[in-house]
């Protein structure tokens, strides 16, 4: 019943961004917010929670020389009261990429206001995670560009 619900609730907020935004077979949706923000929702049937989570960037290789500071910052930026607003910030190391996540019950995502602000809130997140890497880590910059979060991928196909 839950799944219904937040089905409904994708659905009207697709409307008002004028897009089509529907679970596929997996529970995934996935949309760009101002064209510099990938967005994926996971919806888990099994606990009738949902996922949002968002690539910042690149990382690197964890053998690089920046390695252990960019972890270190990334830690400090998941911090109560840090630039991570209670988003979780995570290394993906395979992909050498930092994802901004978080999850909630569908039980909090009861309106398309809701699921709006939670949106938003990830999307402020990588914003601001972005400038604080920029900042700090210069030589990364293209890495961390803010109108294109996978542009290291893109230069290396």
């Amino acid at each position: 019943m839950l799944r219904e619900q937040f089905t409904d609730v994708l659905a009207e907020f697709g409307n008002a961004l004028n897009l089509s935004l529907a679970l596929d077979d997996d529970g995934l949706v996935s949309f760009m917010v101002d064209g510099e923000a990938i967005v994926n929702i996971q919806y888990l049937d099994e606990s009738d929670f949902a996922v949002a989570f968002s690539p910042v960037g690149a990382f690197g290789g964890t053998d690089a020389p920046e390695a252990g500071e960019k972890a270190l910052a990334l830690l400090r930026m998941n911090e109560p009261g840090g630039i991570g607003e209670g988003f979780t910030l995570a290394l993906d190391e395979e992909a050498e990429l930092v994802l901004a996540m978080d999850r909630r019950s569908a039980l909090e995502i009861s309106s398309a206001d809701s699921l709006a602000a939670w949106v938003d809130a990830l999307v402020r997140v990588v914003r601001k995670v972005r400038e604080e890497f920029v900042a700090r880590f210069p030589i990364e910059e293209s890495a961390f560009a803010v109108n294109d979060p996978l542009r290291r991928d893109e230069e290396e196909g």
